[in-house]
């Protein structure tokens, strides 16, 4: 009895002194940032970019996972309900995160519900030991925000911004994060950024005198330049003297016989302002919408040359 005794005893010493069975899973995350770029406000279609949320966790036992929830909250530019914000000092931009590819399964935080769900991210080693874990975090900086001023946009992820919460558990552990509540928590930053650059646009129309015989009053007709610059953004546009001017800058239109009829540009309805021949004859201030410069045209009484169709072409450039 007594050498049976003594062998149990050293056994249950030999169990208890099992090195590496006690030791706490350990995980750490990051996330790269989100960067939109460059963007042009006066498109209409959003942008997409992604970014890659990476998970590594280190002593898992045999047979157990561990199951992470990722929340990733609004951010220090905030929300409007519908979206995240991204701060500037002019104002906001409006972008989402999202799960999947399609964009349409928001990324949110358990206790911010109204921005998405949280997915769970389940780590599973091959044997006991650590596992690694990628996920794509899909962005989106939303179109048709014309009006926001280019600049720096920015929000940053940090303090209570993320909060991934992880325990361990058996294989075969659900992946839903609705009620769960991890034994350990971790907080990665990152930043989603933007900066929109200043952009404008510029059109015209056509500037077409009515039919006429002799020139022998004057003949008149308008036309309007469209404008559109990203808000706050100063603009200037310049008219050249088009491909048939003479030595002294008069524009002139031309048949395909050969033949020429002068006429002017103006700025006012009283054709007493010329648009000269790279002056700056209008200039404003971008608001995101489309702005309209009228151009007031008149061919002067002169000798009228032989029956035709007489055209010429002007360039319109725009500086900002």
């Amino acid at each position: 009895m007594s050498r049976l005794a003594l062998i149990l005893a050293t056994l249950v010493v030999a169990l208890f002194l099992c090195p590496g069975s006690a030791r706490a899973q350990t995980c750490s995350a990051t996330i790269s940032t989100v960067d939109f770029g460059s963007p042009s406000l006066l498109t209409s279609a959003a942008v997409d970019v992604t970014a890659t949320l990476t998970v590594t966790c280190t002593n898992i036992p045999l047979l157990s996972v561990v199951k992470m929830c990722p929340s990733i909250a609004a951010g220090s530019g905030g929300a409007d309900g519908s979206a995240r914000l991204l701060a500037g000092t002019s104002g906001t931009l409006r972008y989402q995160l999202y799960q999947d590819a399609a964009r349409t399964q928001a990324w949110g935080a358990v206790d911010h519900t109204a921005l998405g769900t949280v997915p769970a991210i389940i780590l599973s080693p091959v044997l006991a030991g650590s596992a690694t874990a990628t996920r794509t975090l899909y962005a989106r900086l939303f179109g048709g925000q014309t009006a926001v001023v280019p600049g720096s946009y920015r929000s940053t992820f940090s303090g209570n911004a993320t909060l991934f919460s992880y325990s361990p558990a058996l294989v075969g552990a659900n992946a839903s994060c609705t009620g769960f509540v991890g034994n350990t928590t971790i907080r990665p930053t990152f930043d989603v950024i933007a900066t929109p650059a200043k952009t404008c646009t510029i059109g015209a129309a056509a500037l077409t005198f009515p039919n006429t015989g002799i020139l022998s009053r004057a003949v008149t007709a308008e036309s309007r330049i469209a404008v559109t610059c990203t808000g706050q953004t100063s603009y200037a546009v310049q008219l050249d003297a088009g491909h048939n001017a003479d030595a002294g800058g008069t524009r002139r239109m031309r048949a395909a016989a050969g033949g020429l009829i002068s006429y002017g540009l103006f700025r006012d309805a009283g054709r007493t302002l010329p648009w000269a021949s790279g002056a700056q004859a209008a200039s404003g201030l971008g608001t995101g919408a489309s702005q309209s410069i009228t151009v007031y045209g008149r061919v002067p009484i002169q000798q009228t040359p032989q029956p035709g169709t007489y055209s010429d072409t002007v360039v319109a450039t725009i500086t900002y």
